[in-house]
């Protein structure tokens, strides 16, 4: 466990109710001169206060700590091709507020970035508070430690970008960069009390990908490309090109962008995945086949991930997660083509989190980079001093 793991664990711990230095080391199974050295460096910060006193128990009462800097935000953003969902929380991971904005990346990530910063500092004006650092779910591969996109199909003029640098210009905090499956998966993972340690978070909007919790900790791969289930070659996709430039993808039949072409092909053209979904709900028969046939196409890619991982549950985000059809198909498939022995307890539904999972992870990962800097900003003892 790193400093700031710790740091934020200690952190949201207390900010769930005040709590006292020894009954916080008996419950993290930790030294008291560890937490306490912890606690001093929060208090110095000013993020965390003591005063009050604990019921006393026959002994001398302990002081209980509590958060001092309530107005401390985080600013999350889920970006998509046409569509960003933007929230801040607070240091506990609590998401506050959250609002939609209509973006496209095909602008680049200078113009991209700069109207996702002006629809923070918006909230931000509306909530009151202080942003101490930024976190944002990508749609394409992520390298983690350079913070940029790497190679990303659908977003052209983005590979290589320090997308964390330019929101830390545009917004002046630290920033952090991810794909958005993993974030995903990671936000599940933290909003489910019965989460399994290992899991597969499958993000099924317009496109798919995964993200892959291994022992309670988010599984990236050896060159951040873990989970990338999408551009599996499959045979039911026969040669449609799909757009990572092969042909065969898994993309071009159990994504939203392929519902929404093959529905296309069947005369009825709509908007996007959403006007789709929509149409699921009123009972369309075409569409609900359309959709449910993509469910059993992913099911059926699936099938060969859940029996060599053995994941104890799968969760469905995104978009098609909405549509019971599809979320259907998908664990049918997986119960019908697994061994019994891998499904065996193994649950199939759609995230907890809904359209929150990123946000959260996104949140998670901000916090502990936050707490992971050589010197916490000073804006934190200012504020707490206020």
């Amino acid at each position: 466990m790193s400093t700031g793991d710790l740091a934020v664990d200690v952190l949201r711990r207390i900010a769930v109710e005040p709590v006292t230095r020894s009954s916080l080391a008996k419950e993290m199974g930790l030294a008291p001169s560890t937490i306490s050295a912890k606690i001093n460096d929060l208090m110095e910060a000013g993020l965390v206060q003591e005063g009050g006193s604990a019921p006393s128990r026959g002994g001398r009462p302990g002081k209980l700590l509590s958060i001092s800097y309530q107005t401390g935000r985080v600013a999350v953003i889920s970006m998509g091709a046409k569509h960003a969902h933007l929230g801040l929380s607070d240091l506990s991971r609590a998401i506050l507020s959250t609002r939609s904005i209509s973006i496209d990346v095909a602008q680049g990530p200078e113009a991209t970035v700069e109207l996702l910063a002006a629809g923070i500092r918006s909230m931000l004006e509306a909530d009151g508070g202080d942003l101490l650092s930024v976190g944002i779910c990508l749609p394409g591969p992520v390298d983690a430690v350079r913070r940029v996109v790497v190679a990303p199909s659908r977003m052209p003029g983005w590979h290589n970008q320090d997308v964390g640098a330019l929101l830390e210009a545009a917004l002046g905090v630290p920033a952090i960069t991810d794909n958005d499956a993993n974030l995903a998966a990671l936000g599940e993972y933290l909003s489910r009390p019965d989460a399994a340690a290992n899991s597969i978070t499958v993000l099924a909007g317009t496109g798919v990908g995964t993200g892959i919790m291994v022992g309670g900790q988010l599984y990236r791969g050896s060159t951040y490309a873990s989970g990338d289930i999408t551009h599996t070659k499959v045979e039911a996709a026969a040669d449609r090109m799909c757009s990572c430039g092969n042909r065969g993808c898994l993309e071009t039949i159990a994504s939203g962008a392929a519902i929404v072409r093959d529905l296309a092909k069947a005369g009825i053209e709509t908007s996007d995945i959403f006007e789709v979904l929509d149409m699921v709900r009123d009972g369309d028969p075409t569409a609900n086949g359309v959709v449910r046939e993509a469910g059993r196409q992913l099911g059926l890619a699936l099938s060969t991930v859940v029996n060599f991982f053995n994941p104890g549950d799968v969760y469905l985000a995104g978009a098609l997660s909405g549509a019971s059809v599809y979320v259907a198909a998908v664990r049918s498939q997986l119960y019908e083509r697994c061994l019994p022995l891998a499904t065996s307890g193994l649950r199939v539904e759609a995230a907890h989190a809904g359209s929150e999972a990123g946000l959260v992870g996104a949140a998670e990962l901000a916090i502990i980079h936050l707490l992971n800097q050589p010197t916490l900003p000073a804006r934190f003892s200012e504020s707490a001093g206020a």
